[in-house]
């Protein structure tokens, strides 16, 4: 992530661990000239500065067994420069037609990393109780004007051909309040369903689904709203329900089974500041990349400090209401801003996209003189005009907190 701090994850696996748990093994490599922990990272019990996401059933898993000590993780340990250390994380297993996680691990920049049935390498946090589990919907918020939407994915809300909300989904629900800026109008809860079923067994099923939401998000919001609940069935699909050949497409079923919670009314919340601290400070960004994955843009930015002496970023993965903190990312579409997808599970981080300012060892919040860090960042992707088709050649703007003005960009596919 940064090349004044050379640490790599290498030979990345995921391995099923019996039915109800999914193993991460890597080696932590120190390429600095310093020695390196896994505390120092926050590869720990108590911070957690990792977590997987499935992205086409929109859910982020955090380490089995909650936050603080009890996560399942390996013991911290010293690794001294040039050599490797390795590392098993154990989070809950994702549903069987997952073949792939994004592994989002702090110092190390996101990858896709294929789900196998291998053997694992012996480790006392593959023993250990399976505990509290930490799995929920990513949280997505688009906004349009004076509207606000965000997408919940189905999957991690209800079982499956069920109207029944998990406990995740509560707490996830309800804890929209702190990202929906207005304080009075109008709320409406829309249900989509996949294409599996017949049309009728699908719009009751979205109807309910809408429901069973509503009713959770109109006391946490409060008599300041009106509320209404839709279901619109399989009849507004964001992606393909079948491949070209005609055979069963899970991925883009998964990402047509959502609840879209649509909020119109006068914002309470002032525009953010984007200011120019960081270029007023040497610090040169360029997109690197903006890549559609799965019904989400995977947006990279390089930071480059050209001079000799650091320069700050004192960037911050935390939830404000009435900023675009320092170093966070943006991006906006055609009338459209879409903003980081957040997970509420982990303690010491609120979205998917750079964990933390830990840029060279030792220290926070500067970038070194001579040095390039990447911050990046999971957005909800804009609906192509033809659900699940022609998702490249977009044009975005990606904003990035402490620059004044946006860089463009275009949207690439997966590679």
């Amino acid at each position: 992530m940064s090349t004044a701090f050379a640490v790599e994850g290498r030979d990345l696996r995921l391995v099923r661990s019996g039915e109800k748990e999914l193993a991460l093994q890597f080696e932590l490599y120190n390429g600095t000239g310093e020695e390196v922990s896994l505390g120092t990272l926050g590869l720990d019990g108590r911070e957690q500065l990792m977590a997987l996401v499935d992205l086409p059933r929109g859910t982020a898993y955090g380490l089995v067994g909650g936050s603080g000590p009890d996560g399942r993780i390996s013991e911290d340990v010293d690794v001294e420069p040039g050599q490797s250390a390795p590392v098993t994380a154990v989070f809950t297993a994702p549903p069987e037609e997952a073949t792939e996680m994004l592994v989002v691990v702090n110092g190390l920049l996101p990858v896709t990393v294929p789900i196998t049935e291998g053997e694992l390498d012996d480790d006392p946090a593959l023993s250990g109780p399976y505990g509290a589990a930490q799995v929920g919907p990513l949280v997505c918020k688009t906004e349009q004007g004076g509207r606000e939407k965000f997408r919940l994915p189905s999957d991690v809300l209800f079982e499956f051909g069920s109207s029944k909300l998990s406990t995740s989904a509560r707490s996830s629900i309800e804890g929209l309040r702190e990202r929906i800026s207005a304080a009075s109008g109008s709320v409406t809860v829309n249900g989509h369903t996949d294409g599996i079923g017949t049309d009728s067994a699908n719009q009751i099923l979205s109807e309910e689904r809408a429901a069973a939401v509503r009713q959770v998000l109109q006391p946490s919001l409060g008599d300041g709203f009106t509320y209404q609940a839709k279901g619109h069935g399989e009849s507004e699909p964001v992606a393909p329900n079948t491949k070209p050949d005609g055979s069963d497409d899970s991925s883009g079923r998964a990402q047509n089974r959502r609840v879209e919670v649509q909020v119109e009314g006068e914002s309470t919340v002032q525009p953010a500041e984007t200011g120019g601290e960081l270029s007023d400070a040497g610090l040169v960004a360029r997109v690197e990349s903006v890549r559609r994955l799965s019904g989400y843009l995977l947006a990279s930015v390089k930071i480059t400090n050209s001079g000799s002496e650091p320069a700050p970023l004192p960037y911050e993965n935390h939830f404000t209401p009435d900023e675009l903190t320092t170093g966070q990312l943006s991006i906006a579409g055609q009338n459209e801003r879409h903003e980081l997808c957040g997970f509420a599970e982990p303690t010491y981080f609120d979205f998917i996209g750079t964990m933390s300012s830990g840029f060279a060892p030792g220290k926070l919040d500067s970038v070194p003189g001579g040095a390039e860090v990447t911050l990046w960042g999971l957005f909800p992707a804009p609906v192509p005009a033809a659900a699940g088709q022609g998702s490249t050649g977009a044009s975005v703007k990606v904003q990035i907190g402490g620059y004044a003005e946006p860089l463009d960009a275009e949207v690439t596919a997966a590679g």
